[in-house]
């Protein structure tokens, strides 16, 4: 697991009986040497969202439905963190993962969102894993659908979003 991942792992739920764990929350500003247009991973997609139900699977849980708009939110969560150059729940606008969520319309009663950045997906996947907040947005039994983005900034620097709902 490289330094980045280890430190710049976020996670951030909502649900009727959990306030928003990125409430007080702030980014972190990132700086690349060689940036470029944020580009889509999907390989690292579909790797990401089979290691979240392999995790649930040995917890003996069922796995989640890949669910288009919610992996079209990721994206552009991650496609904004890229192009903005920040990594967080809260972006450099005061924007939070819940004003985001409220404001795509999608439905839900439980919600969470994990983050990570780092340069390989199987570095980043065993960060969240051993990330107590983002390992319990994992093998959470409340949500039945997932959304996935991987999308690469620069510098050989990738940004992942997973996404959680009911």
């Amino acid at each position: 697991m490289t330094p980045l991942a280890a430190v710049f792992a976020a996670c951030a739920a909502l649900s009727p009986l959990a306030a928003a764990a990125s409430s007080d929350e702030t980014y972190v500003r990132l700086a690349f040497a060689h940036p470029h247009p944020p580009q889509i991973v999907m390989a690292d997609e579909r790797a990401l969202a089979a290691d979240v139900n392999a995790a649930r699977a040995a917890r003996g849980l069922a796995p989640l439905v890949v669910d288009e708009e919610l992996s079209r939110f990721a994206l552009q969560v991650a496609e904004r963190m890229a192009r903005l150059h920040y990594f967080g729940h809260t972006d450099p606008d005061g924007v939070t993962f819940r004003d985001r969520l409220r404001a795509s319309g999608i439905r839900y009663q439980f919600a969470a969102e994990n983050l990570a950045y780092d340069q390989d997906e199987h570095d980043a996947n065993v960060a969240l894993l051993h990330s107590p907040g983002h390992y319990a947005n994992i093998v959470d039994p409340h949500p039945h659908r997932l959304g996935v983005a991987v999308v690469a900034a620069g510098d050989g620097e990738l940004f992942f979003v997973e996404e959680f709902a009911d």
